[in-house]
């Protein structure tokens, strides 16, 4: 148990674009306005663009049918989204979750969201295994969700993907 809570109190050293093993150190002024002005990480430019890449995927399994598919790839861009502000907000690694909610949180001073989108993130987030596991589903995943739902889902997802683009943009 010790093991893995030291690897999960890792953080990043922007300058030097690797982890490091003391988060909770104390910054200098100076430091803070340094960190504030920094150039986005590659890290985070490549989780932005998975996410915009699974919105894509999304988008063109509903426009196939495939609501199942489009479920899960929404959930995903969602996740990728969020991953990208932990790390570019916090300066730490975000956690290995599905749990939309719980990656939120990790953000949520940052990303203010609507109790309906926390809702939201609540609802989406069983989509990452039933939209791809019968014994999840207890069933085909391709009957468990509609158009109706899966556009529901998108139109949702998108403005907090938008939301937590902006501000992670803001930062950098």
């Amino acid at each position: 148990m010790t093991m893995y809570r030291k690897a999960s109190q890792k953080s990043y050293d922007t300058k030097l674009g690797r982890r490091t093993k003391s988060p909770g150190s104390l910054r200098s002024a100076t430091r803070k306005a340094r960190e504030q002005s920094r150039p986005l990480r590659d890290e985070v430019k490549l989780w932005l663009a998975d996410s915009d890449d699974s919105v894509k995927v999304a988008r063109d399994n509903l426009a196939l049918g495939n609501y199942h598919v489009t479920a899960f790839y929404t959930h995903q861009a969602v996740e990728k989204a969020l991953k990208a502000a932990i790390i570019a907000l916090k300066n730490k690694t975000a956690p290995k979750t599905h749990s939309l909610k719980l990656l939120h949180s990790e953000v949520a001073d940052e990303i203010p969201l609507t109790g309906q989108q926390k809702d939201f993130l609540g609802e989406l987030t069983p989509a990452a295994q039933v939209a791809r596991y019968v014994d999840v589903a207890v069933g085909l995943p391709r009957e468990i969700y509609s158009k109706r739902l899966v556009e529901e889902y998108l139109q949702k997802a998108l403005p907090i993907i938008d939301a937590t683009r902006k501000r992670i943009m803001e930062e950098h």
